[in-house]
């Protein structure tokens, strides 16, 4: 049987979460993925029906927070399920275990029991910097990321910040100095960085720009970012900022776009990086992953790519979205 005709079974606890939501949306339009919903929240509050079906099971996602995924994991892991997909930040930095950007970190190893998902802000940043500085085209001290999200980056926990009082019409940072990605950025990018997150009155959709000191010409970082993404038909270089930069061409889509500043000022160049955080920056990420984990061609069940370069600004009705 062709790998793409088998069928998967992935259990999913989380469910009920934004990104949980979306993952789950996104299986049920999977031609070979089948997901099963576990009415529980913590290991301990299964039936032992449950215990059998998830042994059973190709992989299990988890898509809740650190605690209740460390708990999970250990349980799968004692009770010998296959793999566990955690798009939880427990597992982003721990020695040994797979971190799942596609583009720039390969395939999960076939034989791995657990792959990190990435956050959605990492995912964003390492796209647009990792090959520039592992191009050395672009010095490693000094670099300053401005990230602005749409607010169902922050979860369903309430806050006041998310009060529709609060939020609509509205623009301000958050977690200034103690934003939990931060750590996560730095491990894998390999330098520290100043980071500052702001908070958009939109629901999804996120744009990160970096500003870098170049060590090479503005041209030269456009050449690098496009051959290393040559062969990735979810990540669109533009040839400038304003050529359809923005949330609107990436919500609702696996898609990243990213982009230089075409002009160096003050010693600094901006580097530019939209996704939708709720789907390459969580679920359809997740899935990416476990279609290479498994076997399956790696874009099933996504949406299909941008099939041209945006060249003007986005639509002003909105995006067609998928989940």
């Amino acid at each position: 049987m062709a790998e793409n005709e088998r069928k998967f079974t992935v259990a999913m606890a989380g469910a009920t979460g934004y990104a949980g939501q979306v993952m789950h949306a996104l299986l049920m339009h999977h031609p070979c993925i089948e997901p099963a919903v576990i009415p529980a929240r913590m290991p301990d509050d299964l039936s032992s029906l449950w215990v059998d079906t998830l042994a059973a099971c190709d992989a299990v996602s988890l898509a809740l927070p650190d605690d209740a995924s460390r708990a999970w994991a250990s349980w799968l892991h004692a009770h010998g399920v296959a793999r566990t997909l955690d798009l939880s930040h427990t597992f982003r930095q721990t020695d040994g275990i797979h971190y799942g950007v596609p583009e720039l970190f390969g395939a999960p190893p076939r034989d791995a029991k657990l792959v990190a998902n990435p956050g959605c802000y990492p995912t964003a940043t390492l796209l647009v910097l990792k090959p520039l500085l592992d191009a050395g085209l672009i010095a490693s001290e000094g670099i300053a990321v401005l990230g602005a999200s749409g607010a169902s980056g922050a979860g369903k926990a309430l806050a006041d910040h998310l009060h529709f009082c609060n939020l609509s019409e509205n623009f301000f940072p958050y977690k200034v100095g103690e934003h939990r990605h931060v750590p996560e950025i730095e491990r894998h990018l390999g330098t520290p960085i100043s980071f500052v997150t702001e908070l958009l009155p939109i629901v999804r959709g996120m744009l990160v720009t970096a500003f870098v000191r170049p060590l090479a010409k503005v041209a030269t970082l456009l050449d690098a970012l496009r051959e290393r993404y040559t062969d990735h038909p979810y990540v669109t270089v533009l040839a400038k900022p304003d050529q359809g930069l923005g949330v609107r061409h990436v919500v609702g889509t696996h898609q990243a776009v990213i982009a230089v500043g075409p002009v160096e000022r003050s010693g600094v160049v901006p580097v530019f990086s939209s996704i939708d955080n709720l789907m390459k920056g969580a679920a359809s990420q997740a899935v990416h992953n476990l279609n290479l984990w498994v076997g399956l061609d790696p874009y099933l069940g996504l949406p299909a790519p941008l099939s041209r370069h945006p060249d003007g600004v986005p639509n002003m009705t909105g995006a067609t979205t998928w989940a």
